[in-house]
């Protein structure tokens, strides 16, 4: 009778487990999914004012800011540069900064005739550049205390760091708007390559000793 008893009560609660379990396996709450974090491609413009030190190079803070505009608008052969002097130590600095921009990757740098501002003093010369961004999403960890309870929840969706990576390594962010043709193939050694591995007369590998000597 115990026993019994001791079995209809271990169903119950199997059942109540398993219920349980199913209802957070569907879940009422609404889990975030690959379209609440999308990859944008917009065309962004940026700007940076420079100073300049008494040795007529550029300061601290200005090559600091200069090299962030730089690396968040992409790759330099991407960018379109325009440099703005503002003095006449702006406008040497600027010859400086054409070479240099070019030597380091850039294609399109051009240099605008002096302006004289009321700010003049204080900026000798100004950097805009126009570029397609990619914008990625953030796949950190969002709540690190309840990533094993809730991992959907807590991490959110599964390959977005993937994607985010993915997008944030291609050379040109164009190819995220539109696809291109593919350039030409071997379609010949494709084909002789499948051949051999099917009659099975692959070609053997060289054997280099590179002990001999």
């Amino acid at each position: 009778m115990r026993l019994t008893i001791s079995l209809a009560i271990a169903c119950v609660l199997l059942t109540g487990c398993e219920q349980t379990i199913n209802h957070w396996r569907e879940g009422d709450e609404t889990v975030a999914t690959g379209k609440n974090y999308p990859i944008k491609v917009a065309p962004t413009v940026s700007a940076v004012s420079l100073q300049l030190t008494e040795h007529k190079g550029l300061s601290p803070e200005s090559m600091q800011n200069l090299n962030s505009l730089l690396t968040n608008q992409g790759r330099l052969s991407k960018q379109q540069l325009t440099i703005q002097p503002y003095s006449n130590d702006g406008q040497q600095f600027a010859n400086k900064l054409h070479a240099a921009l070019q030597q380091a990757g850039a294609i399109d740098v051009r240099i605008l005739p002096m302006t004289y501002q009321a700010d003049k003093a204080q900026w000798d010369l100004r950097v805009q550049s126009q570029a397609l961004v990619v914008t990625v999403p953030d796949c950190r960890i969002h709540d690190a205390s309840t990533w094993t309870i809730k991992p959907y929840e807590a991490i959110g969706p599964l390959g977005c760091a993937t994607r985010a990576n993915l997008a944030s390594m291609v050379s040109d962010p164009a190819d995220l708007l539109r696809a291109k043709e593919l350039g030409p193939g071997d379609g010949e050694a494709a084909l002789q390559a499948v051949k051999r591995y099917q009659e099975d007369e692959l070609k053997e590998l060289l054997d280099i000793d590179f002990n001999e000597d």
